[in-house]
């Protein structure tokens, strides 16, 4: 385990909000607030030799699983074209860079509208099935270490998808994604967003902490604040209806157990509940108040 200071201002002195025992370290760990800017974050937190038992081989199996199942579900995939729709760039351009890009899934939509397509991506596996079954060009890699060995001025586009929490020096990553974009290049990502006041009302039981992968949670000022210090400007921060957040953190309150990714029967597709709760989560996504965010921003010259 390792203990670090803020990742945006450098300031070492926290507000601890909720405890988590790390079986695998015999250790506590603590999601703590910056008192200076106020990024959350996972202190102390595994080493990055440590981290990799906390992604299993079958990690992600049980939301993949889920994402097929919810192919024979006409609500479920509504809701999964809202999400394509949302995440193809409206910008015209040839290269497009997926950081974090799993199986490849995004990446091959993207190839199919034309786009020249790249991939970075931590899980073994995952970058086989991409490579092998889907003929993409995947570099296997953490984020910071894989960026910072790619050309500088080569991408249009560079997308993160639930990614940058999980990095552990997200505004080093952000300064590569800045350096690998050409001049007016933009970064289209999406992160939990503990400003949310169901992170409030759930606390440790909210889905999107997901201890001890998701290293840090961000809030619309501090994600602003960030991508502004990378070298980014023209930035926009808007709420994302998530549904599956707000049933899925209900289930997670209800069994007094934080939700699990390495339990293959963990998330359970229930259409009729996300369908009840998806206007509320609507709703609080157009006052940038729901479990998710997104954000795009452009490449400052």
């Amino acid at each position: 385990m390792e203990t670090v200071i803020c990742n945006n201002c450098g300031c070492p002195d926290t507000l601890p909000l909720h405890k988590f025992r790390l079986d695998q370290e015999s250790q506590d760990s603590w999601v703590v607030q910056c008192l200076r800017c106020g990024l959350v974050y996972l202190n102390p937190r595994p080493t990055r030799e440590r981290i990799g038992i906390y992604y299993p081989p079958n990690y992600q199996a049980s939301m993949l699983s889920l994402l097929a199942r919810g192919k024979t579900n006409l609500i479920a995939r509504w809701g999964f074209g809202i999400i394509r729709r949302r995440r193809t760039p409206s910008a015209q351009g040839v290269r497009l860079l997926d950081v974090g890009c799993s199986n490849g899934a995004y990446l091959a939509a993207m190839r199919e509208k034309g786009w020249d397509v790249e991939g970075v991506e931590f899980n073994r596996d995952a970058v086989d099935y991409a490579r092998n079954s889907r003929q993409l060009k995947v570099t296997h890699g953490d984020v910071e270490q894989v960026l910072g060995q790619l050309a500088g001025n080569n991408f249009d586009v560079v997308t993160m998808w639930h990614v940058l929490e999980h990095a552990f020096d997200p505004a080093a990553a952000l300064q590569q994604i800045r350096r690998v974009l050409k001049p007016g290049g933009i970064v289209m990502l999406e992160v939990p967003n503990y400003a949310s006041p169901l992170a409030s009302l759930f606390k440790s039981y909210w889905f999107p902490l997901d201890i001890p992968r998701h290293l840090y949670q961000f809030t619309p000022s501090t994600l602003k604040t960030m991508l502004a210090k990378a070298g980014f400007h023209r930035i926009r921060v808007n709420g994302v209806p998530s549904p599956e957040a707000m049933v899925w953190s209900a289930v997670a309150a209800r069994q007094s157990s934080p939700i699990d990714f390495n339990r293959g029967d963990v998330l359970k597709l229930n259409p009729l509940a996300m369908t009840l709760t998806f206007p509320l989560s609507w709703i609080m996504a157009q006052f940038t108040m729901s479990d998710n965010m997104a954000a795009i921003a452009v490449r400052a010259d």
